[in-house]
């Protein structure tokens, strides 16, 4: 009987860790990056701008729907209706021999999110961003690659701000 006793407590102890540790990440609000709960009546809506289109916007912001397991609908009775996207490259500092030595890259979104019948739940919302990144000129090609690279980790931020936006005005409205 001891011998059988031996053996059940480092099982039950293990056990009784992990579940202490998954019963802790759950209780301060653990998630994955790029999670976002949306109620369920809401997670079928449509993305449209009123200008021209930014097809590398819709590419990370189509990711990321996927990625929360939502629905680009476009009979879905809410939208989000994109009036204003702006991305700029400005130069940040500047060296000894008046070369770029550092730039940022900064991108500016407005929106309005539109619910059943034309009527506007939410207007002028906004969404910012901006990653600085430096610039070698002795290797131009890697800093143009590092720079497509920042320019889509910015549109993915701006595409899970303006998700996370919806999803706050959907569960207040």
């Amino acid at each position: 009987m001891f011998t059988a006793s031996k053996k059940l407590l480092p099982v039950n102890v293990t056990a009784i860790f992990f579940l202490t540790i998954l019963t802790t990440l759950a209780s301060c609000g653990f998630a994955l990056r790029g999670n976002i709960e949306i109620p369920v009546e809401a997670q079928s809506f449509w993305l449209e701008f009123n200008n021209a289109s930014h097809p590398v916007f819709m590419q990370e912001f189509g990711l990321l729907v996927e990625q929360n397991n939502l629905d680009l609908n476009e009979t879905a009775d809410n939208r989000i209706v994109i009036t204003r996207l702006n991305i700029r490259k400005i130069t940040t500092t500047i060296n000894a021999a008046a070369e770029v030595d550092e730039y940022t890259l900064r991108g500016e979104l407005s929106f309005d999110i539109v619910g059943l019948q034309e009527e506007p739940f939410a207007t002028n919302l906004e969404a910012f961003s901006e990653r600085t990144f430096q610039y070698d000129a002795n290797d131009a090609a890697a800093s143009n690659s590092r720079e497509a690279f920042l320019n889509r980790e910015l549109l993915r931020d701006l595409s899970e701000q303006v998700i996370r936006q919806y999803a706050a005005r959907v569960r207040i409205r």
